[in-house]
This record gives C-alpha cells, sequence and structure tokens, in this order.
C-alpha cells in the first residue's frame, strides 16, 4: 500500500542473479500492460511505483544489515529503525520499495530449489 516515507525491506538468497532477476523483473505486453512479476504476485502487491524502489543482488552474502544496506538510498536512517544489525540467515539479495507500508500477511517465499525472500520490516525514512 503507497504511504509517504515508509520503505518496505525484505532480503533473500538466490542461486543466482539471474534467478533474482527473473523473480522482481516485471513485464510488459505488446500493448504496453505490465506483467506481474513473481515477487508482487507472491507477496500479493497491488501496486508500487518502480521509480521508487532498488533491488541488489550481492556475490557475497551478507548477514550484517549494515553491510546488506550499504549504498541504498538512506541506507542510514533505515538501519538505524532496524530492530536487528545482524540476522541468522546470509543474504546476497535485497528489495526496497520506498513510498510503500507492507501490510500483507505473506513473509517469506520459497522454491523448490531453495531460492528464498524473507519480508524484513517496514520503517519510516523521512
Amino acid at each position: 500500500m503507497e504511504k509517504y516515507g515508509m520503505v518496505s525491506l525484505w532480503c533473500g538468497v538466490f542461486e543466482n542473479e539471474n534467478l533474482f532477476n527473473e523473480f522482481v523483473d516485471i513485464n510488459y505486453t505488446e500493448d504496453g500492460d505490465d506483467i506481474p512479476s513473481k515477487f508482487v504476485e507472491h507477496f500479493e502487491i497491488d501496486y508500487y511505483d518502480e521509480d521508487f524502489s532498488e533491488i541488489g543482488y550481492f556475490n557475497e552474502k551478507q548477514n550484517d544489515f549494515q553491510k546488506i544496506l550499504k549504498g541504498f538510498s538512506n541506507d542510514d536512517i533505515i538501519l538505524s529503525k532496524l530492530n536487528k544489525k545482524h540476522s541468522d540467515i546470509y543474504y546476497n539479495s535485497i528489495i526496497l520499495l520506498y513510498n510503500f507500508e507492507y501490510s500483507g500477511n505473506i513473509k517469506e517465499y520459497k522454491d523448490s530449489n531453495n531460492n528464498q525472500l524473507h519480508y524484513i520490516a517496514c520503517v519510516r525514512y523521512q
């Protein structure tokens, strides 16, 4: 759901960058209509503004959110609002949706190849 000043954060582990991109990429029909990504479908997200989103894939897995968020918009503000600075899981992918407050019940994705994505939190960045 659109909400100014909020950012929703997901982190995951994907076998490779291509699989992660396939999961998050939005495709379009010949008429220009969008075809929702697997990410949008799985987490039952009606709409988010692509212009206010960031995604990233890392070659080395990290469990320290300070390292995971480094270089993303408002990283210091977001990090200061997270309850945990380290995770039990080592992540290699991230999705940030700005001006968006995720309020869905689905908190994780996992496929048969053990690719996975976890909803981490929604925090105020402004």
